[in-house]
């Protein structure tokens, strides 16, 4: 990548303010492509510059459409080969792959790996079978393992907002039931992972309104590993998820997010929680990017369990408003852990007092915090903080922030 000029990542904050940044949208400290220049040839977000472990040259099988995967889903055959420069519809049929490695070729020789997509969404599509519990396109089992490939939804180039593809803004509705019917005819689930050995990695995943990866069920508890993932444009209003846990405790690193309305999102169970680590979260949000939902929100009666235990560290936070322009947090959390919260070594784009001291604004919404924790009153309960950074300035520390020195070129 040819520099002219570099600038870390305060310099150029403050430069887009100065070529006034400030439009409808709220501040504007970075853009996705900036940040993804950032990136290229690092470990983050996979790609060219991932060291991959696995590669087509593993594969005991190699197929190129529809036909020829389904067969060798069903087969049993261990690792099934995808070439690059191939693009393979799943529409109008789910699938499964148990005990079975599915790998492309992303960032090998300038590939951008195998694309596999579907145009099904809507609530009685393959795309949402069974509803909120049910399917998705690929439900994966044990050990398995999906790499090096791109994974495409329905809704990758849906220009309602057309700096956002795959923004679905639809009313808000005045109930849950009005929002559900709204949103309906759009669902879709990319992937349900069902079993603790899974590993999703050097994927790009993207267009999925719903959820791209949903964790586990209400009696399904499950911990995989997820890494070096490009995931972004998953996003609907009261939905669009990156990672879903709803039930489990997966681990996520060395990823990068953006365009979401969550990036990471958990249901609520005591169970249910996430390590999350040396992840980077890009300037485009509906919402807040990393989520804990307490039990009564989903139907659990009063119930203010917000999870188990969900643990972020050396993350980047590169926003502190949404797309419409109104002040966002980059984590909340809405309720009460049963384990409990540990957020340190991570650097937020918010201002905070001298001595770092974040008051909990609880239900306040749209307050200039980095995080907040609701339902609660304004007091913290089992959440801890240390070694966090807050602004625009580079931290001087290292360890803080997601290991990377993002750079843009001027």
């Amino acid at each position: 990548m040819s520099t002219v000029g570099v600038t870390s990542i305060a310099g150029l904050s403050m430069a887009a303010q100065a070529n006034g940044a400030d439009n409808d949208s709220g501040p504007r400290y970075f853009t996705n492509e900036q940040i993804l220049n950032c990136l290229r040839d690092r470990e983050i977000a996979g790609g060219k510059g991932h060291e991959i472990d696995i590669s087509l040259e593993d594969a005991d099988v190699v197929v190129g459409d529809r036909d020829s995967l389904a067969d060798a889903l069903s087969s049993g055959v261990d690792v099934i080969g995808v070439p690059g420069d191939t693009e393979i519809d799943l529409s109008g049929d789910d699938y499964e792959l148990s005990n079975q490695t599915l790998v492309s070729d992303r960032g090998v020789n300038g590939s951008e790996g195998a694309l596999l997509y579907t145009t099904d969404h809507g609530d009685d599509s393959p795309a949402w079978d069974g509803g909120s519990n049910g399917r998705g396109v690929i439900t994966i089992e044990g050990d398995s393992r999906i790499s090096g490939i791109r994974y495409r939804g329905p809704y990758h180039d849906h220009y309602d907002n057309e700096e956002y593809p795959g923004y679905v803004p639809l009313a808000d509705g005045e109930t849950y039931e009005e929002r559900q019917e709204m949103r309906q005819e759009h669902y879709a689930r990319g992937m349900w992972i069902v079993d603790d050995d899974v590993e999703i990695d050097n994927c790009e995943l993207y267009g999925w309104p719903m959820q791209a990866i949903t964790i586990g069920s209400s009696s399904t508890i499950v911990s995989p590993h997820i890494h070096h993932v490009y995931g972004h444009d998953c996003m609907m209003v009261g939905a669009g998820y990156i990672v879903d846990v709803l039930n489990g405790h997966p681990t996520i690193e060395m990823s990068y997010f953006n365009a979401t309305c969550h990036s990471i999102s958990g249901f609520g169970h005591p169970e249910c929680g996430y390590t999350l680590e040396d992840c980077v979260f890009g300037p485009s949000t509906y919402s807040h990017a990393v989520d804990m939902h307490c039990l009564a929100e989903n139907g659990y009666g009063d119930d203010l369990t917000a999870g188990g235990r969900v643990d972020v560290r050396r993350c980047t936070f590169t926003f502190t408003h949404n797309i419409d322009g109104q002040n966002a947090q980059a984590i909340v959390f809405r309720g009460y852990p049963e384990d409990g919260y540990v957020t340190e070594d991570c650097w937020f784009l918010h201002d905070a007092d001298g001595d770092g001291t974040i008051e909990n604004v609880a239900n306040t919404g749209y307050e200039p915090v980095p995080y907040r924790q609701v339902n609660v009153g304004s007091d913290w309960h089992d959440w801890e903080f240390s070694g966090n950074h807050y602004g625009l300035a580079t931290p001087s520390e290292s360890g803080v922030g997601a290991p990377v020195n993002l750079e843009v070129s001027e």
